[in-house]
């Protein structure tokens, strides 16, 4: 069934055996996840993603050179990527353990098909939410940066000019609407002029 949805996901797939390889990325061969590529060894993976950004990173562990606990962790730092670990179940509750707090997603095996889905549809959910909550705190930022551009401008204006705090924000206010600039911009061009005073 063709994918309808939003975005797609690009998808690494990290595994020791060929075998394991191919059937992971049959599990993803859906437009929805597009590109799927996949590496046998954790070295082959780091550099990889040195260049290429992934979206989801599923890990099947013992790698050939090392856990892949390890790598599931750096690559969790990258706040545009998600990452499973598929680990034996025996060793299930000590590696959820150690990397459940850097957000990346445990499997035990045997992991079924449906499960890596889910688990990827659980994860790409994760993703759009982080990108969303990212560009929110980055619009009040941007507003916060604003609100003290503008504060700075008042001050100076009240200190420099005479004007009262009333005053100096209705100057502002009016300096914006008849330039058809934003305040901050307006802002920063009294703070340069008021700084020459």
């Amino acid at each position: 069934m063709p994918y309808s949805g939003g975005k797609q996901n690009s998808v690494l797939i990290v595994s020791g055996s060929e075998r394991s390889r191919d059937t992971l990325a049959e599990v993803f061969g859906s437009t929805r996840y597009t590109p799927i590529v996949t590496r046998g060894s954790a070295a082959e993976a780091r550099r990889l993603v040195l260049d290429t950004p992934f979206s989801l990173v599923f890990i099947n562990t013992p790698l050939p050179d090392e856990t892949g606990a390890q790598l599931a962790l750096d690559l969790s730092n990258n706040r545009n990527c998600c990452v499973a670990l598929i680990v034996p179940g025996d060793s299930y509750d000590q590696v959820s353990d150690q990397v459940e707090d850097a957000g990346v997603i445990t499997l035990s095996k045997p992991v079924t098909a449906l499960q890596l889905r889910q688990a990827a549809a659980m994860m790409s959910a994760t993703r759009i939410k982080l990108a969303d909550m990212e560009k929110k705190t980055a619009t009040l930022e941007e507003k916060m940066e604003e609100i003290r551009l503008v504060n700075r401008a008042k001050w100076m204006l009240i200190e420099k000019r005479g004007m009262d705090e009333a005053t100096a924000h209705r100057y502002i206010e009016k300096l914006a609407m008849d330039a058809r600039q934003t305040r901050r911009l307006v802002a920063q061009t009294l703070i340069r002029s008021l700084d020459n005073d």
